[in-house]
């Protein structure tokens, strides 16, 4: 075996000192030296040596393998240039085992070329435009930067379509040059567009809806004559979907239809199927196994209107719901909604059976999603342990609640945080049997680092002010413990308690509620990973004498086709703990 180390000129010559005709083989060939992946694949790429087929590879005379040798610098350098990279050194190794030959590839990028000047203009009314002039200034390679070809081009799209977006259909770019200066290592950009007008909105036209004329108007966000940006579009496609009413949606404005600089926009609607029927088997670790059905009516008639109606049946809670909904679209994006629910349910001792009616108005107002409502709620508990002590309890009040969310991603986000408010506040000027105020925060957060790598942060507080809080129903008092709480312990299984003749802890809830939570999660690969988790809580009375109660654990993590599914193993290490180890079982976003 003999190594040859030259530069590919003077290889190609010795190589065909000796030529005897033989064939050779190439095995392989190897591109180093070059720590950037991208900027190695595309030389690898461009090597003739590499893009030859088996059995050229097999049969190689030595003139031909000469001459690909020669085209080594050339087609490296040509390789390298997309990345700023003009004057790359080139050489090449030649180990043979016989008539086996593998070609080594030593490429070192050399300096690359660095922008020196930008010349970049906007003429036209967008050069006023605050958002096309930030754009144009954060648009890269930045002055000392490496000139590549691609940031380039990326950046002159991306000025495009922010044009296009702000509604400057006329724009052109007039001048795109470089000059490069390869003995100075340097790049001279020069750039410029002409916008033209900005065009303004039309008109929306909708069609092939099934509801009365002026219904759909009342959610576009622009009126006409106001300038047109892209932005305005997208609300409109959301709003349409979170209505449920349609299988499609297509939304497209048409400049060259409009008169003078107006767009017309035309809203082209294919309607969802009406009815909805749903059954199912359910398994919570909280609510234990149970059944489903469910009926919905997407549109009850020409107005919008909607009908829900939804029964569950399980282990540890049943309940039936009722629904109506109205659409309210002329002030904001919402719903007035009517609703009535009968649910039973145990708390630990205490069974629980209630009606509610409850009569709202929802919407949203920029980031946040509000929920405004009237709240009638009957409630009868019975102390299941004695048998004795039936208690009633009514309570009328208004309540408020509000979700703020920012997320990269629904299912699976690598960077999100969300706030969750309730409000609600009864008064026996109302008809409610008491007078009392609650509120309710929680808040989660997501961050990632490193690919593979999430930290999972939670934590959620509340109070209750209420002199006679020993009347107030067991369903709205805090309860901690379960599946999406403190893992290791049950469902509401802490709380304020009592002990009973046996020593066993019977839990009635709390006026105060707090809980905090940590997780790490790794993902092994696409789909399945692992996670290790630290909750605490409690649920009290008394500010002073409230006492954490921590659970821990490890826990599968499976990022299913439709969500994530999360399986935990948790050991709870407080008094209230009842088992040493408890299965979590949780489906569903992570906000």
């Amino acid at each position: 075996m003999r190594n040859v180390l030259l530069p590919p000129a003077l290889l190609a010559c010795a190589l065909l000192l000796p030529a005897t005709g033989s064939a050779l083989e190439l095995r392989s060939v190897e591109v180093r030296g070059l720590d950037d992946e991208e900027m190695r694949d595309n030389v690898d790429d461009a090597l003739s040596l590499q893009r030859l087929n088996p059995n050229r590879r097999k049969s190689l005379s030595e003139s031909r393998l000469a001459y690909l040798l020669r085209q080594v610098p050339r087609e490296t350098r040509q390789a390298l240039e997309p990345f700023g990279y003009y004057d790359p050194r080139v050489a090449t190794e030649l180990v043979r085992e016989g008539e086996a030959v593998t070609v080594i590839v030593q490429v070192d990028a050399g300096e690359p070329v660095r922008v020196r000047q930008r010349d970049l203009r906007m003429d036209g009314p967008a050069g006023e435009d605050p958002a096309i002039t930030r754009r144009l200034e954060r648009l890269r390679p930045r002055q000392g930067q490496p000139f590549d070809h691609g940031v380039y081009e990326d950046g002159k799209s991306q000025i495009d379509a922010s044009l296009a977006a702000r509604g400057y259909f006329d724009a052109v770019l007039e001048t795109h040059r470089v000059e490069v200066t390869r003995a100075e290592h340097s790049a001279d950009i020069t750039l410029a567009w002409r916008s033209g007008e900005r065009h303004r909105f039309g008109a929306a036209r909708f069609e092939g809806h099934q509801f009365r004329p002026g219904l759909l108007e009342n959610l576009v966000p622009w009126e006409p004559g106001d300038p047109y940006q892209q932005s305005e579009l997208l609300a409109l496609q959301a709003s349409l979907a979170e209505l449920d009413y349609f299988a499609a949606i297509d939304i497209q404005p048409e400049p060259a239809e409009g008169d003078d600089l107006t767009v017309p926009v035309q809203v082209a609607l294919a309607p969802a199927k009406r009815s909805v029927y749903s059954a199912g088997l359910r398994f919570g670790t909280d609510t234990g196994a149970g059944i489903t059905a469910g009926l919905e009516r997407r549109w009850v008639n020409n107005r919008g209107h909607k009908l829900r109606s939804q029964v569950s049946l399980a282990e540890r809670r049943n309940d039936l719901t009722v629904q109506y909904r109205i659409p309210a679209f002329a002030w904001l994006d919402g719903w007035y909604t009517v609703a009535a629910s009968v649910r039973e349910e145990p708390f630990d001792f205490i069974d629980s059976e209630l009606i509610e009616l409850v009569g709202s108005r929802s919407g949203r107002i920029g980031d946040w999603e509000l929920v405004a409502g009237l709240n009638y709620r009957r409630e009868r508990f019975d102390d299941s342990v004695t048998g004795e002590n039936r208690s009633y309890s009514s309570l009328v009040y208004p309540s408020l609640w509000a979700k703020w969310g920012d997320r990269d991603d629904v299912l699976y986000p690598r960077s999100a945080q969300s706030l969750e408010l309730e409000l609600r506040a009864g008064s026996t000027a109302l008809g409610s049997d008491i007078d009392f105020l609650q509120l309710r925060a929680q808040g989660r957060m997501v961050r990632s680092f490193g690919r593979r790598n999430r930290l999972l942060l939670r934590a959620e507080a509340g109070t209750t002010v209420s002199d006679d809080f020993a009347e107030f129903p067991p369903s709205l008092r805090f309860y901690a413990g379960g599946d999406r709480s403190v893992r290791g312990y049950g469902y509401q299984e802490i709380g304020q308690f009592f002990e009973g003749t046996d020593g066993r802890r019977f839990v009635f809830g709390g006026k105060h509620l707090m809980v905090v939570s940590a997780e790490v999660e790794r993902m092994f690969n696409r789909s399945w990973g692992a996670a290790v988790f630290v909750d605490a809580g409690d649920a009290f009375d008394d500010f002073n004498a409230y006492d954490w109660e921590i659970g821990a654990g490890v826990g599968l993590r499976w990022r299913s086709p439709v969500g994530p599914v999360r399986l935990d193993l948790a050991h709870g290490f407080g008094d209230a703990a009842q088992q040493s180890v408890r299965l979590h079982l949780n489906i569903g976003p992570d906000l």
